[in-house]
């Protein structure tokens, strides 16, 4: 045999044991996958056919959160994924937290807890104590919360602000009806019995002590005949009256 012969069936050889090698493979992969379709239900689990909506639930509707979980529902016990469902039910309206587990071997539990209403936003939105508008109703038994407006985006910050001013009022035995900031951050109030307090941009909480301190001690006896009090004065406030017959806009405190 001479050497160029030699050389050519060492070819053929590498040749096909390239072939075979690849052909192994395949099959090898074929084999793997058939195999892994066969046993993915026992790897999956069992399959979640029971779900059960658990909590004081008013607001919610279970047949909402029951719409939201199905689809997101996997294949089986361990192929559900609790985090994604949880995500899913808290974008319901009135849920603040979705406890979602898997219990053994059929069963996926829905843990719910409602929002609590602290605000209202605007003219129908219903806020939280994290000042989160959480839905909309117009509802007479929200009527008696005190109302918050801003701008869009701002709800958070004049929620702060609520808290802070409110904390001012309350040794004094005063409560905030309505808060609004309006675009140029100017904030009023007006307090549950009825008084106006304007604040302005700056310094509202400073402002709303002088008012405490000075405003309601040197009106004492009047108050129920004012209609406003205007705090946006270094040195003083001036007054508006709810009478006709007096003097609207009076000052007072040296301004």
């Amino acid at each position: 045999m001479s050497a160029r012969e030699a050389e050519t069936k060492v070819k053929l050889w590498r040749q096909r044991r390239v072939v075979l090698g690849g052909a192994a493979a395949l099959l090898l992969t074929l084999m793997l996958t058939a195999a892994l379709w066969v046993l993915a239900p026992a790897f999956a689990g069992p399959a979640l056919t029971t779900l059960v909506v658990s909590g004081r639930l008013v607001h919610v509707d279970p047949v909402m959160v029951r719409a939201a979980v199905q689809p997101l529902v996997g294949k089986g016990f361990f192929t559900t994924d609790v985090d994604t469902l949880s995500a899913a039910v808290l974008q319901l309206p009135w849920v603040a937290e979705a406890n979602v587990r898997r219990q053994w071997p059929h069963t996926l539990t829905v843990d719910i807890v409602e929002e609590t209403p602290v605000v209202r936003w605007g003219d129908d939105g219903l806020m939280d104590a994290r000042g989160r508008v959480f839905a909309r109703s117009k509802d007479a038994a929200y009527a008696k919360l005190p109302q918050l407006s801003g701008g869009e985006g701002s709800e958070q910050d004049v929620l702060a602000q609520y808290n802070a001013l409110t904390s001012l009022l309350a040794p004094r035995g005063l409560a905030i009806a309505v808060l609004t900031v309006d675009g140029r951050g100017a904030a009023t109030l007006q307090l549950d019995d009825g008084i106006e307090v304007r604040l302005g941009r700056e310094q509202a909480q400073e402002r709303l002590a002088r008012f405490g301190a000075q405003a309601l001690p040197a009106l004492g006896t009047r108050l129920t005949s004012v209609a406003y009090v205007d705090m946006r004065y270094s040195n003083g406030f001036a007054v508006g009256w709810r009478a006709a017959s007096a003097a609207s806009g009076a000052r007072s405190g040296g301004v």
